[in-house]
């Protein structure tokens, strides 16, 4: 099966970001997962027509499948608020492949403004600016209707609120003016990325 297409965001501000650690709340499994607020109108609008065009392939499975429903559009992942755009972005730490079966665990890379991996031990607050690099996944459940999910991949901070203590190239960021690597001061051992295979799971 051929792997889903990559984008990434415009920078925008973090809000209640879990990136460092996962996220237990509302979901045993752990949740990785960041909120971003985008000002910028035409960049926000880019993205909508991917989660449009995730649901509309959703919409053509169903159709395929000889789903004869008026599917109804589940609650989408991004709301606007005061002129600006929220998205939400998220990744499950484990679970079990839909395809194969098998058991994964995984979390998102982080890079620093200079594409330097950020200290595990630093932790990402909310009024830090990031981009994500992301995929768009339609789904459909028949109980909640069909719509799209923002999988998370890796993050690059450009400036870090910090509260305390792969080949970077292929994960479509570049270097870029910022003061999160001033406060980076992670050792050169990198944790193995997950496979793009393991962020297939269904939700």
């Amino acid at each position: 099966m051929e792997k889903p297409k990559t984008y990434t965001s415009p920078f925008g501000k973090a809000i209640y970001p879990h990136l460092t650690r996962c996220d237990v709340k509302f979901d045993s499994d752990g949740l990785y997962h960041v909120d971003l607020e985008i000002s910028d109108d035409g960049k926000a609008q880019e993205i909508i027509k991917l989660i449009n065009e995730a649901i509309d392939n959703a919409v053509s499975d169903e159709k395929k499948k000889g789903n004869k429903k008026t599917l109804k559009k589940a609650t989408l992942p991004y709301k606007k608020e005061d002129g600006k755009y929220i998205f939400k972005f998220k990744m499950k730490a484990k679970g079990q492949n839909s395809r194969t079966g098998d058991a994964f665990t995984q979390r998102p890379a982080i890079f620093d403004n200079e594409l330097k991996m950020l200290n595990p031990e630093i932790t990402v607050w909310g009024g830090s600016t990031l981009r994500v690099n992301y995929f768009p996944k339609g789904w459909y459940v028949p109980a909640i209707g069909v719509g799209c999910s923002l999988r998370l991949k890796s993050v690059q901070v450009k400036d870090l609120v910090e509260g305390s203590s792969m080949n970077n190239s292929s994960q479509g960021f570049s270097k870029v003016d910022g003061d999160s690597s001033n406060k980076n001061e992670s050792s050169e051992n990198e944790e193995e990325i997950s496979e793009e295979s393991n962020s297939s799971a269904d939700f």
